[in-house]
């Protein structure tokens, strides 16, 4: 009886330390700081093109370091629209490796993030016209009341490329976790 118990107590404690065990890993959603070694421009990309970022400081998790200053994230160009009236170019790159400074390479899922979206550019260009709008309306009793406005005429300027410099802030996101 007392060796039956014995190895129940055993086989108790060894699936505890089991699921006790802790898998260091990045979670997904995280975002990392990079910067650009060179400028990338809508320019001179196209799509597939490979990019390169580098991360500018120790990513740590718990007491472990998971990504060293100097590590170089790969990815490619997902996305590419070029300028046309009324509408600037647009990117949307997505990351595929890191590279570490001592050869290894791993493979994660990500994407550039650029401010608060994952796509840079693509907004409207300015009005290359307004037209005067008139607006009559009455005001207490004087017969020649009225408003002006000025609105865009529907004409638009053209659009411009749009590109990532050095100084830029952009931070990469994890869109599945990273085991180290």
């Amino acid at each position: 009886m007392f060796k039956k118990l014995y190895i129940l107590f055993i086989c108790l404690i060894s699936f505890c330390m089991a699921s006790l065990a802790y898998d260091i890993k990045i979670p997904k959603g995280t975002l990392v700081k990079v910067y650009a070694k060179v400028p990338y421009t809508t320019e001179h990309l196209e799509v597939g093109s490979n990019v390169y970022f580098i991360s500018p400081s120790d990513v740590w998790v718990q007491e472990t370091k998971a990504i060293s200053k100097g590590d170089i994230f790969l990815g490619n160009v997902n996305m590419l629209k070029l300028p046309i009236q009324g509408v600037n170019a647009a990117m949307s790159i997505s990351i595929t490796d890191i590279l570490t400074p001592s050869g290894e390479k791993y493979s994660i899922k990500g994407r550039l993030i650029f401010a608060s979206k994952d796509v840079l550019g693509g907004d409207l260009t300015n009005p290359a016209s307004y037209n005067k709008t008139i607006h009559p309306r009455k005001v207490y009793g004087n017969i020649w009341g009225g408003t002006m406005q000025y609105v865009p005429s529907g004409e638009y300027e053209f659009g411009s490329h749009v590109g990532i410099s050095q100084k830029d802030m952009i931070f990469v996101q994890f869109d599945e976790d990273f085991y180290i």
